[in-house]
C-alpha cells in the first residue's frame, strides 16, 4: 500500500489503531494528503495534556476532532488549544487577512466527533458527511490545514480570492506537504545516515531547508552543515538559507561558521570553512589533499577516514550534516560525512540519475522515497522520461518493474506492451488534458530559431493574459556561438516589441523577478517556470550526456515545455507521435524488450559518476563520446590543464574540450 499521502505522529493505542487503518485505507483512493495529529506540527514547545484524542485533516473537509477519552470537558479544551494555536501560526506567518481569525472560522472548520459516533459510522462515512464544496470555503481550509502541518505557504502569493486561469490557479495553488516530506522534516532520525531518494521536482531542496530550520531552533547546540559537490550550486544555497529563515520568521540571528555552515564539499587549504573536507583536515589537524588531475575525491575521502580513525578519544565536529544533489558524491564522502557527525547524516539525491547511471538497486529503497513530482505536469514529465531514455525511438536505457516503481509509475503489462502511468497530483487537478500539452515540440530550419521562439513567447502571452516575464525561461542545449549570438538577439527583440527586460542566466546566475530568463544548460538546475522554450541546434543522438540535459530542462515547467529542434533529427516523426500520445491519453505506451535486449541496454549504460573518477579519467571519457582522435588527445589533456587545472564538473569540462576540439578541426 502506498502511504506516501499518510501522516501520523504519534503512537496510537490499540483502539485508535484499528480506527486509523480505515483512515489508511481511504487515502489509497484519494489524490490528497491526511494527517492525523495530536497537535499542529509545527509547534513543538505545546504539549496538551488530555490523552485519547486527535485530529485528522483532508483538504475540502472540515477538521474533524476525535475523542477516545471519557472526559467531554478536558476535549472541548483540546479542541479550543488547537484551534488558539493554528489562530497563532496564521497571525505569525501573516493568514490573518486570508482566512480571518478563529473566532471567525472556527464555525466552518471545526467538527468534534464522539467514539461512539466511530462506532457507529465507518470513516469513509464520516468523511463524506464532513466535506465541504463551497470554493472560498476549501481554499480557506487548506490553509488551515497548510499552517497546521507546517507547510508554510507565502501569504502574498496565495492572495485573496480564487484565479479564473489555469496559470493563476497553479501559481497560486496552496502546496501541502504529502506523509513521506512531513515525517522528513519533523520526525526524529531512526539511524546515523538518512536517504532521501526523489526525483527533479518532488521539492528535495526545499525540503532540506525545512529540516535545517527545524534542527537550527530544535537546540541552540546543534552544529549544522549543508552541503553539495557545485560550487556555483553552494553559493546559491547560501544565499537561500537567510531568506528562507526570514520567510519562516525564525527570531535567532544565524551564526555563521559557528552554528551552521553552508559549502561544497572539498574547498581549499587556505580557507577552512570553504568545504567539509577543508573544515575536518583543519579541525583534526590530518593532511589535506589537494586537486590532483589524477586523484579522485573518493580516494581521498577514504584516506581522510583512516587517519580520523587513528585518532584517540575522538570527538565529532558536527552534529548534523546534509547533502543535497547525493549522486554527485561516492560512498568515501558519505562514511566520512558519519564519521564527523554527532546524531545524523541526511542524504538527498535524485533517483533517476542514479538508476539512470546503472547504481547499485539499494537507491530505490531509501529512508524516504519521493516519486511524486509536484513541480511539473505529470505529462511533462513522462515525456521527458521518455525522450531521456529513448523510448519512443530506439531504447537507450530500461528499467526494471521496481525501478519503474520506484519512479512513480504503476505498469501494466500485455502482450508485449507496457504502459506506464502515474497517478494524478492535486496541483494539476484543474487542468484539461483535451486543450494543453505538457511538452510541444517544434522543428524549425537552421535560420527559423529566433521567429519561432519569437512565435511561442506570442502564443503564450495571448493565450494567458496574467503572464509575466519571469514565467518564461529560455534555455538552450549546446554552448555555442550560435546559441549566445541567438540570446543577444532575443534579448533585444523581447524588450522591443512586449517591453519585457531580459535576465541572462549565464552572466547573472540566478533568476530575477520581473525579467525573461535566457540561459544554457549548466545554469538552470533548480529553477522552476510556468513555461520553459528548450532550443537544441545540434541533432538528439544517442549520448547519455546530451539525453540527460534534455531530460534536465524539459522539466523545468510546471505547465508546457517547447522543445524547439532541427528539422534534421531523424527521430522527429517518432517524437512526435510519442508525446502526442502521452498529451492526449496522459500515459507513455510502449513495446518492451526482450530479454536479449534487456540485457544489452543494461550494459551499455556508461557509468558517469564524475566525482569516482580523476579528472585525467574525465577527459579520456569525454573524448571517447566525442569520437575525438588519438592524435589530437594529448593536445586537449594539456588545454585542459591550463583552463581547467581546478575543475571535476563533467559538463563544463565537455563543453572546454568540445569547443576547442572544433577549433582543432
Amino acid at each position: 500500500m502506498d502511504n506516501s499521502l499518510f501522516y501520523i505522529n504519534f503512537e496510537p493505542d490499540d483502539e485508535q489503531r484499528a480506527f486509523i487503518e480505515q483512515v489508511k485505507a481511504v487515502t489509497t483512493d484519494n489524490i490528497d494528503p491526511f494527517y492525523v495529529v495530536k497537535k499542529p506540527v509545527i509547534e513543538k514547545k505545546n504539549d496538551y495534556e488530555y490523552e485519547g484524542v486527535f485530529a485528522i485533516l483532508v483538504p475540502k473537509h472540515k477538521i474533524m476532532f476525535f475523542d477516545f477519552g471519557k472526559d467531554d470537558e478536558l476535549f472541548d479544551e483540546y479542541v479550543a488549544d488547537f484551534v488558539e494555536d493554528v489562530g497563532y501560526i496564521a497571525k505569525k506567518y501573516e493568514f490573518v487577512k486570508l482566512i480571518g481569525r478563529p473566532r471567525q472560522w472556527k464555525e466552518d472548520f471545526v467538527v468534534k466527533i464522539s467514539k461512539s459516533k466511530c462506532k457507529e459510522a465507518p470513516f469513509a462515512v464520516l468523511l463524506k458527511e464532513n466535506r465541504i464544496k463551497d470554493a472560498e470555503l476549501i481554499r480557506k481550509g487548506e490553509i488551515l490545514i497548510s499552517l497546521a502541518t507546517g507547510s508554510i505557504n507565502e501569504a502574498e502569493r496565495l492572495g485573496e480570492g480564487i484565479p479564473d486561469n489555469v496559470l493563476d490557479q497553479i501559481k497560486r495553488k496552496i502546496i501541502l506537504f504529502d506523509g513521506e516530506q512531513t515525517k522528513f522534516v519533523f520526525d526524529e532520525p531512526a539511524k546515523k545516515r538518512i536517504t532521501i531518494q526523489g526525483l527533479a521536482g518532488t521539492g528535495k531542496t526545499e525540503l532540506l531547508l525545512h529540516k535545517i530550520k527545524e534542527l537550527y531552533i530544535s537546540s541552540e547546540e546543534n552544529k549544522i552543515v549543508f552541503t553539495c559537490h557545485n560550487e556555483i550550486l553552494a553559493d546559491s544555497l547560501r544565499k537561500r538559507v537567510p531568506e528562507f529563515f526570514n520567510f519562516m520568521k525564525v527570531e535567532e540571528q544565524i551564526k555563521w561558521n559557528e552554528r551552521l555552515w553552508v559549502m561544497r564539499s572539498w574547498g581549499t587549504q587556505i580557507d577552512w570553512n570553504s568545504g567539509v573536507y577543508s573544515y575536518i583536515c583543519h579541525y583534526y589537524n590530518i593532511p589535506f589533499s589537494r586537486f590532483s588531475y589524477n586523484t579522485t575525491f573518493d580516494a581521498i575521502c577514504k584516506t581522510a577516514l583512516y587517519n580520523l580513525s587513528q585518532i584517540e578519544e575522538f570527538e565529532c565536529c558536527f552534529d548534523y550534516i546534509l547533502i543535497d544533489e547525493s549522486q554527485d558524491f561516492s560512498e568515501g564522502f558519505f562514511r566520512l560525512c558519519e564519521k564527523v557527525s554527532k546524531k545524523c547524516v541526511y542524504v538527498a539525491g535524485d533517483i533517476f540519475q542514479d538508476i539512470f547511471e546503472n547504481k547499485s538497486l539499494s537507491v530505490v529503497n531509501p529512508d524516504f522515497l519521493l516519486n511524486k513530482c509536484y513541480r511539473t505536469d505529470p505529462r511533462t514529465l513522462m515525456g521527458a522520461h521518455a525522450i531521456g531514455m529513448g523510448l519512443f525511438e530506439k531504447k537507450l536505457r530500461w528499467l526494471k518493474d521496481e525501478e519503474w516503481e520506484a519512479c512513480g509509475y504503476d505498469i501494466k503489462k500485455e502482450n508485449g506492451i507496457v504502459e506506464l502511468h502515474r497517478k494524478p497530483l492535486k496541483r494539476f487537478e484543474d487542468i484539461d488534458i483535451d486543450t494543453t500539452d505538457g511538452i510541444e515540440l517544434y522543428q524549425v530550419s537552421e535560420t527559423g530559431y529566433l521567429g519561432t521562439t519569437m512565435k511561442i513567447i506570442d502564443e503564450i502571452r495571448q493565450k494567458n493574459p496574467t503572464v509575466a516575464p519571469d514565467d518564461i525561461g529560455i534555455m538552450f542545449m549546446e554552448n555555442i556561438d550560435k546559441n549566445y549570438k541567438l540570446a543577444s538577439k532575443l534579448q533585444f527583440l523581447i524588450k522591443e516589441k512586449f517591453d519585457w527586460d531580459v535576465n541572462i542566466g549565464y552572466e547573472t546566475k540566478e533568476k530575477r523577478k520581473g525579467m525573461l530568463f535566457i540561459s544554457n544548460r549548466n545554469n538552470v538546475k533548480g529553477l522552476e517556470f510556468p513555461f520553459v522554450i528548450c532550443i537544441m541546434q545540434g541533432e538528439l543522438t544517442g549520448d547519455f550526456q546530451v539525453r540527460n540535459s534534455v531530460y534536465m530542462m524539459l522539466t523545468r515547467s510546471f505547465l508546457t515545455s517547447y522543445f524547439v529542434v532541427p528539422t534534421a533529427n531523424t527521430s522527429l516523426n517518432q517524437l512526435m507521435a510519442g508525446i502526442k500520445f502521452v498529451n492526449r491519453k496522459g500515459f507513455l505506451k510502449v513495446t518492451e524488450p526482450s530479454e536479449e535486449e534487456k540485457a544489452r541496454l543494461y550494459n551499455a549504460i556508461i557509468n558517469r559518476k564524475n566525482v569516482h573518477k580523476s579528472q585525467y579519467e574525465l577527459v579520456e571519457e569525454i573524448m571517447d563520446e566525442l569520437g575525438i582522435n588519438k592524435k589530437v588527445r594529448k593536445k586537449i589533456h594539456d588545454i585542459v590543464k591550463v583552463l581547467c587545472s581546478k575543475e571535476a564538473d563533467k559538463e563544463k569540462l565537455y563543453d572546454v574540450i568540445q569547443t576547442n576540439y572544433a577549433l582543432m578541426e
